[in-house]
């Protein structure tokens, strides 16, 4: 099973901070969950390729419940998921 970390009681710069160290750091692929709140997701995309040039975005998709965004990140050579 992967590992998992629920980092929602951190702030969001935080949780931007602990996703993008897993990617670029760890050189991990991780997946984050985030309300489909109208720009949200688009925020923290923003935020990650900004604070870690060269983040790959691998994927994004609605889900895996009503109202959540999915986003899935990597380091640089990730490939991306075409859907």
């Amino acid at each position: 099973m992967p590992p998992f970390s629920d980092i929602a009681d951190l702030n969001e710069d935080t949780r931007i901070m602990a996703i993008g160290r897993a990617a670029m750091v760890q050189k991990k692929v991780v997946a984050f969950i985030t309300d489909s709140d109208p720009g949200k997701a688009d925020r923290y995309i923003e935020k990650l390729t900004k604070q870690f040039p060269g983040i790959v975005i691998v994927g994004r998709w609605e889900g895996p419940v009503a109202n959540t965004v999915t986003v899935k990140v990597g380091p640089p050579g990730t490939e991306v998921e075409t859907f």
